[in-house]
């Protein structure tokens, strides 16, 4: 983690987002439409994602090098804590309390694809297995929210009860079944020629993810924008949160891979799943979710880098 710098992490970001930029630009120039993001969208959540998860974690995750492995879901679910508290902080002082749609788009983040293509980007040498295995496993806690309260939050006005149901979902499944395949001593069975061909598929999970990215920022209104509420969701998001982690980690003796993997999380942008859940259950401020998840994916490019290098340089 030493190599860290705003050098390395700008590169990293650049490069990520240049293959979202790809996406972009196939929308915006018709080559590709709703249908298309939507079967990409698919085919990433339900089969291809799933099955990267599915590997790193056969191939990476042993908990005897991982001690405190359950410690990692708890990760999201505390920065997301961080989000929500820093959300109602800053509505403390007008005496006014935070629209759904606002808390979601600031307290849940991208807590998938940007952080494992930042590990793959970053020159993180022989711990880079470790990591991918490490964000995945922190990917659970997040999971578990984002399908309960941020579903909560986008469709309180027409079910005021959370479903746990919807917790359930594919690439959750593939990371419990490969933890307890792991855990029970059974990754023996899954040879090099059954875990290469899955492989293969699960690797291009990453790239999909940002053409559908890409895509689905290519298809945000900004003719009705909301300058107010949309600083306010890039202040907490890319701004509050990050430097609670940072000066949390300057106190806190975690573990090297620990410290990056929450460091890292705490700097994503809002989640861009968020923008999918909305148009399922029809939320009515969807816009303002689109224009949070595209300002705050827009102007990390900038603030991921400078909290990664202060990380870089003051923690490790």
């Amino acid at each position: 983690m030493s190599t860290l710098s705003f050098q390395t992490s700008a590169i990293a970001i650049t490069q990520i987002f240049a293959m979202g930029a790809v996406g972009y630009f196939l929308v915006r120039r018709k080559v590709m439409n709703e249908d298309g993001l939507k079967l990409l969208a698919f085919l990433t959540v339900n089969i291809l994602f799933p099955l990267f998860i599915f590997v790193q974690i056969i191939l990476h995750f042993d908990p005897s090098r991982m001690p405190f492995w359950w410690g990692y879901p708890l990760i999201n679910m505390a920065l997301i804590a961080a989000g929500m508290a820093a959300t109602a902080i800053v509505f403390g002082f007008s005496r006014r309390r935070p629209p759904d749609e606002f808390l979601a788009a600031s307290s849940l983040h991208n807590a998938g694809f940007i952080p494992l293509l930042m590990a793959m980007a970053l020159p993180l040498g022989a711990a880079a297995g470790k990591v991918y295995a490490a964000v995945i496993m922190s990917i659970i806690g997040f999971d578990l929210c984002l399908w309960s309260l941020g579903v909560w939050l986008l469709t309180r006005r027409d079910r005021p009860r959370m479903e746990l149901k919807n917790m359930f979902n594919p690439p959750l499944l593939s990371m419990l079944a490969a933890i307890i395949i792991v855990l029970a001593g059974g990754q023996g069975f899954f040879t090099e020629t059954l875990l290469k061909p899955v492989g293969i598929m699960g690797d291009s999970a990453m790239g999909i993810a940002m053409l559908t990215i890409g895509g689905n920022l290519a298809m945000t209104d900004f003719i009705r924008i909301r300058p107010r509420p949309v600083t306010g969701v890039v202040l907490i998001k890319l701004v509050l949160v990050p430097m609670f982690a940072l000066t949390a980690l300057l106190f806190l003796r975690l573990g090297p891979i620990m410290s990056f993997v929450v460091m890292l999380q705490a700097c994503m942008p809002t989640s861009v799943t968020l923008s999918i859940i909305g148009r399922h259950y029809g939320t009515k401020n969807q816009e303002f979710i689109n224009q949070g998840i595209f300002f705050t994916h827009l102007l990390c490019v900038v603030t991921l880098p400078v909290f990664l290098g202060l990380y870089g340089k003051w923690v490790h």
